[in-house]
């Protein structure tokens, strides 16, 4: 429908180009017959020569006197003629023109419609029916001229108006208008077909926008559980935050439901993506991704990409399970390790000496023992990875402290050791890659711990990842999205 309202619109060209023609044409006559008039009478002097004769020759022109060398007959006024030729010139440029913008706006309508087809097939790419408007037009125009010229006797006063083109006239008129009545149930019937075509588009197209509201409010479905997920693994004043822009989510999604049971479907479309933006923008887990690239980034520098010590945690916690997933979340958070609640493995009196060198506050403190390579001892001191009491071991070596805490401290980084090298064989090595391997990876999750920030982003990283992995959520493809969001 868009197609032919449009191309109609045009012909509001055509007939203001006919009104004034129609107005133009006897005002332009009247002109040409006042200049014929006033030609009648005048006088034309001839001097004629032969020896001391003059002969004065007056010839009325107009007079319908028989001495004048036309006879009689009027001659059309010289402005009559280029005026004439001036409006024949314009008359062609402005139709070849309208045609050039009437098929350049089909042409636009038929795209926007998607009915190409009806373009190529139309007739010098035109709304059918306007070469044979157009033709019609010229031939009426013509006859039209020549009325006018045989009214206001411009032609002469015994012209007469041409049989053979009062007959192409009426053929013409007869059988354009006679057309236009035979193919009026032909016109109805295309009209009736586009109206289908456009009812089966605007019914595609409204399936098509239908979907599209669908899977834009199960994403804000989810992400509503994602966000209530997650706030309730942060800290009080997080949540207040997030259960605020749970309500709005939710009172959103209502909104766009409404709209959808009313058939409103582009403003729902447009609302839904509003509020899809909106979960987008205060994703709690975009948060604290971003909290911890950027406090991250701060403390390691350049040794490991922040992204990629993330994607490192987040992986490995995702992958492991059980003792060893219990193992990490201690080695990460820098937390003690309890042989009761997380048993570290046997390991002998050699692996215990490589132990105790990894472990600063013990290797000061047995630095003899370590030197003289003392095995009983080496023995007594992997007991400590699988003893809960270590009183009777403190008893005994407490002169080597300077207090009981640089023992715990001490005791603490044995035990960590122990799980460093339990874990290297439980992670794939792939997940290190991008951290540069598991010990500068290790040593990196150090530095943070070192820094208040960067601990507190670390400790709600874990803490968020774990409650929506234990949840079943896909933490992995959520990381992959937040990192785009937040570093695109």
């Amino acid at each position: 429908m868009v197609v032919f309202t449009s191309c109609w619109t045009h012909r509001l060209t055509v007939s203001l180009s006919l009104l004034l023609f129609c107005v133009a044409l006897p005002l332009s006559g009247l002109c040409a017959g006042s200049d014929a008039a006033g030609g009648t009478g005048t006088v034309q002097m001839r001097t004629l020569q032969s020896g001391t004769v003059s002969k004065a020759v007056v010839s009325e022109y107009g007079s319908g006197g028989k001495e004048g060398g036309n006879g009689g007959k009027s001659v059309p006024a010289t402005p009559w003629i280029i005026g004439t030729i001036v409006f024949v010139i314009a008359a062609v440029l402005g139709g070849f023109i309208y045609m050039f913008i009437l098929q350049k706006n089909f042409l636009e309508a038929c795209r926007e419609e998607k009915q190409l087809s009806l373009f190529f097939q139309s007739p010098a790419g035109l709304p059918t029916g306007t070469v044979r408007s157009i033709i019609a037009l010229v031939i009426i125009l013509v006859c039209l001229y020549i009325s006018i010229l045989l009214f206001f006797k411009v032609a002469g006063n015994d012209s007469k108006f041409p049989e053979v083109l009062s007959g192409i006239l009426g053929a013409v008129v007869g059988f354009y208008f006679g057309s236009r009545t035979a193919t009026k149930g032909q016109d109805e019937a295309l009209q009736g077909e586009v109206k289908k075509m456009k009812e089966e588009r605007d019914q595609k197209e409204s399936e098509k926008t239908g979907l599209q509201v669908d899977g834009i409010i199960r994403k804000v479905k989810k992400g509503i559980a994602l966000t209530k997920k997650a706030a309730r693994l942060l800290p009080q004043n997080l949540k207040e935050k997030y259960n605020d822009l749970v309500g709005r989510l939710d009172e959103g999604v209502k909104t766009v439901e409404g709209l959808v049971g009313s058939g409103n479907l582009k403003e729902a479309l447009s609302k839904a993506d509003d509020l899809f933006k909106l979960f987008r923008k205060g994703n709690p887990v975009k948060e604290v991704y971003a909290n911890a690239l950027a406090s991250f980034g701060k403390v390691l520098g350049g040794t490991v990409p922040a992204a990629s010590a993330i994607t490192a945690i987040v992986t490995i916690g995702t992958k492991l399970a059980g003792t060893a997933y219990q193992k990490w979340k201690l080695r990460v958070l820098n937390a003690p390790f309890s042989p009761a609640v997380v048993p570290l493995r046997v390991v002998d009196a050699s692996t215990g000496f490589t132990l105790l060198r990894a472990s600063p506050a013990f290797k000061d403190a047995f630095s003899k023992d370590l030197e003289e390579k003392d095995w009983p001892f080496m023995d007594s001191v992997t007991g400590l990875l699988q003893q809960e009491d270590v009183e009777p071991f403190w008893n005994k070596y407490k002169d080597r402290f300077e207090s009981r805490e640089q023992f715990e401290q001490g005791l603490n980084e044995f035990r960590r050791a122990a799980a460093d090298l339990e874990l290297q064989g439980d992670i794939d090595p792939a997940d290190l890659a991008g951290a540069g391997g598991y010990r500068p990876l290790m040593d990196s999750i150090d530095k943070i711990q070192n820094d208040p920030d960067a601990r507190s982003a670390l400790d709600a990283l874990v803490t968020v990842t774990e409650g929506l992995h234990r949840d079943g959520e896909p933490v992995l493809s959520i990381l992959e999205k937040v990192s785009k969001e937040v570093t695109p």
